[in-house]
């Protein structure tokens, strides 16, 4: 477990191990919209398709032999939008709680075990914060993502003000207008 100097778990140094301090790997949109949107506490992430070394791992799941891609691409979306969390709060330590996980997998109709794609994106939460109660999930199949995707992911979070902080935080990119 990651800590801090004061030996607390630290979710920001679990997040640097598990990404190998991949500074590229952050979500960031593609269109015109913004990743984050601020209602009070809560923070809503705009969807994000998993990624690897800045390419959309793409594909269907067709059957039970796919769910290792679909997991890795669950995983690398979340990564994605927690580094952009971390990068837009300063702090992933900012963030109580993680309210919501919501999965999109371009799957076949028979395709089983979406469940079990995003179990790996719910583990991946706990490992990040161990002390936080998982959060509330829906995972639904659809028949196409952006960019070919295989998983797209959004997330919802409780975010706690620090004294003298921003509330706006990053107004270029929560709540505000993306400028391109």
């Amino acid at each position: 477990m990651a800590t801090d100097e004061a030996g607390r778990h630290c979710p920001d140094h679990t997040l640097d191990a598990l990404t190998a301090y991949d500074p590229a790997l952050c979500a960031s949109p593609a269109g015109h919209y913004a990743t984050f949107s601020r209602a009070g506490t809560l923070v809503f992430s705009s969807g994000v398709v998993g990624r690897e070394a800045g390419t959309v791992i793409t594909g269907k799941l067709k059957d039970a032999r796919c769910l290792p891609r679909g997991q890795h691409a669950a995983k690398a979306a979340v990564l994605a939008l927690l580094r952009a969390a971390q990068r837009e709060f300063g702090s992933l330590r900012r963030v109580q709680k993680v309210v919501s996980l919501t999965g999109f997998l371009h799957a076949d109709e028979g395709f089983k075990p979406l469940r079990e794609v995003m179990d790996a994106a719910s583990l991946l939460l706990q490992e990040v914060f161990p002390e936080a109660a998982l959060p509330a999930r829906t995972c639904v199949a659809v028949a196409g993502l952006p960019g070919g995707g295989v998983a797209e992911v959004a997330l919802v979070l409780e975010v706690a003000d620090q004294p003298g902080a921003n509330v706006s935080v990053g107004a270029a990119s929560i709540g505000g207008r993306q400028r391109h």
